[in-house]
């Protein structure tokens, strides 16, 4: 009698038990919504419970992983996506399958964690920055520039007419982001593109050159703030 409740009580659990089979909808896409650059990635490895799944590398003859890849068939379980970003750094995202779904995977080549100590625009006080933007090219060349004046806790956007624009939380949050995006930029490129982005305050001056053709911070920089009428 007993053996007979022990073999009820399994059947009972086992039927309880969750058959998943899921899917992955992989995206290799920016974090920021206005940079429409596109960034190559070369390679994901999949972890499924801290185990290596699988490896995606482009196919043959292909520069690049494919922007938008889809998996099936998956099982219950942990999976983490590694790869690295355009800053070098070794990005982790985590996914828990317990559903029969599709899952949405956003891959993030141009997300930076690290947090540069360099800082103007963050750490102003009752002063102004000057960011100046400088690109040389075999048939190009050009230069721009912004001014952010903080006064208080206000902060606010030089427009080319002299007159001031205030910054609400979510537009300096992005001037921040970009600035540190700049400051961390490689120094290993072979480019013959040139972009030179130099920050002037209070009387110092501190250059970055971009030489990897990777990067369209500026361009980006610019799109946010034309889109957010902030010019």
């Amino acid at each position: 009698m007993r053996n007979l409740l022990l073999l009820c009580l399994l059947c009972f659990a086992m039927s309880c038990q969750k058959n998943v089979i899921a899917n992955f909808d992989i995206h290799i896409e920016n974090s920021d919504s206005y940079d429409y650059k596109l960034h190559d990635l070369h390679k994901i490895e999949i972890y499924k419970d801290e185990k290596i799944f699988k490896i995606l590398e482009p196919e043959e003859f292909a520069p690049s992983l494919y922007s938008n890849i889809k998996l099936d068939s998956l099982k219950e379980g942990k999976y983490s996506f590694v790869y690295e970003n355009l800053f070098g750094e070794t990005i982790k995202k985590e996914i828990k399958v317990d559903e029969s779904k599709t899952y949405r995977v956003s891959i993030n080549p141009d997300y930076l964690l690290k947090k540069n100590k360099k800082a103007v625009f963050e750490n102003l006080k009752d002063s102004e920055a000057k960011l100046v933007f400088q690109s040389r090219g075999c048939f190009h060349q050009g230069k721009d520039s912004i001014i952010i004046i903080n006064k208080g806790k206000n902060y606010f956007l030089r427009l080319k007419n002299g007159s001031l624009k205030i910054l609400d939380k979510e537009a300096w949050a992005y001037l921040v982001k970009t600035e540190n995006i700049i400051r961390e930029i490689p120094e290993d490129g072979e480019c013959t593109t040139r972009d030179e982005y130099i920050f002037y305050h209070k009387g110092k001056s501190d250059t970055i050159n971009d030489t990897t053709c990777r990067f369209s911070t500026w361009y980006t920089l610019k799109d946010y703030l034309k889109k957010n009428k902030l010019q």
